[in-house]
């Protein structure tokens, strides 16, 4: 039976294609589009399938995408590896969020695999979510994960690392021997076209997760998104992974005496329009995701008495 072609696939990006891409022996990144939700074709989520060189193991994803994600992109691409849906045994969210989660019951039904997650996001499962007009059913995880577990993926050992600030139990899956770490959302350099900045709700718990990532011997980063100014789904050598993690401290190091000068521009008092604007003025368009961001931003900065919130403007103090 064929499988059904998305509505978003573009052959140039190759994106929501189903075309398993070759990023290092034994894995494949697999682009799936965010529309409609987002209109950043530019920005998708890409999705890891791991696989055994020797054909001993079985294949694993690394998070399962938005809820069409199983039918458009993953079986295709398990097929075009040869490898039957039941093949697949498990699939590793890094995050519960609807971008990385999204499909976990759709693929779980047409494989049969165990759905795996970092402890602290598992709850999140079981609220439910929804991908623009597709609803994302509550659903519980079959095995939490903790930091410092090893867990063989594909006949390969990976540490999983805890990783929280962009959710509590984001984690990343760390192959120590060969430097290679999967890091879903949990480190983002200056955000995606989608953002216009980092988005990490717990700026503690991420800057620790920076310096978890700096002290590891990391020679292949491979994020989800393209997080500028670096290119999709692998950053190396270990210099510019070293790069990527400072970016990602400068950016979010920064982002409140750039809020204050936004405001302070604007006269002392903006609406989050104008101050979304003026922080995203490199970019080609002020992206959607980038106003409730910066509004839980501007909330830490009031909470500290920087900024207060009046109708429907910010005031610099």
């Amino acid at each position: 039976m064929p499988h059904p072609v998305s509505p978003f696939r573009d052959e140039a990006r190759d994106v929501a294609t189903g075309h398993p891409i070759a990023i290092l022996p034994g894995i494949w990144e697999i682009r799936e589009s965010l529309a409609p939700a987002f209109d950043t074709p530019e920005t998708w989520v890409s999705l890891f399938l791991l696989t055994d060189p020797t054909g001993h193991a079985s294949p694993v994803m690394i998070d399962t995408g938005v809820p069409r994600s199983t039918h458009t992109v993953i079986l295709p691409a398990l097929e075009a590896l040869g490898f039957a849906p039941s093949d697949l045994k498990v699939a590793v969210n890094t995050h519960s969020h609807h971008d990385h989660a999204g499909s976990n019951v759709q693929l779980r039904e047409a494989t049969g695999c165990q759905i795996w997650i970092g402890r602290l996001d598992g709850p999140a499962l079981l609220r439910g979510d929804r991908f623009g007009p597709d609803e994302i059913p509550p659903h519980s995880a079959d095995r939490l994960l903790d930091g410092g577990e090893i867990v063989n993926l594909a006949g390969r050992d990976y540490e999983i690392i805890d990783m929280p600030g962009h959710s509590p139990g984001s984690i990343g899956i760390f192959d120590r021997e060969r430097g290679i770490l999967f890091t879903g959302d949990a480190i983002q350099a200056r955000g995606t076209t989608t953002q216009g900045v980092p988005g990490a709700s717990n700026r503690p718990a991420y800057r620790n997760t920076l310096a978890t990532v700096r002290a590891l011997p990391v020679e292949h980063l491979l994020p989800a998104h393209a997080y500028l100014p670096f290119p999709p789904a692998h950053v190396t050598p270990a210099s510019e992974v070293h790069r990527y993690v400072d970016v990602s401290r400068e950016a979010i190091d920064t982002i409140d005496d750039r809020l204050a000068s936004a405001i302070r521009t604007a006269g002392g008092s903006a609406t989050i329009a104008v101050i979304a604007d003026a922080i995203c003025a490199d970019q080609p368009r002020t992206p959607v995701l980038a106003a409730p961001i910066l509004t839980d931003y501007l909330n830490q900065m009031a909470a500290v008495g920087r900024v207060r919130h009046d109708a429907d403007h910010w005031i610099l103090l």
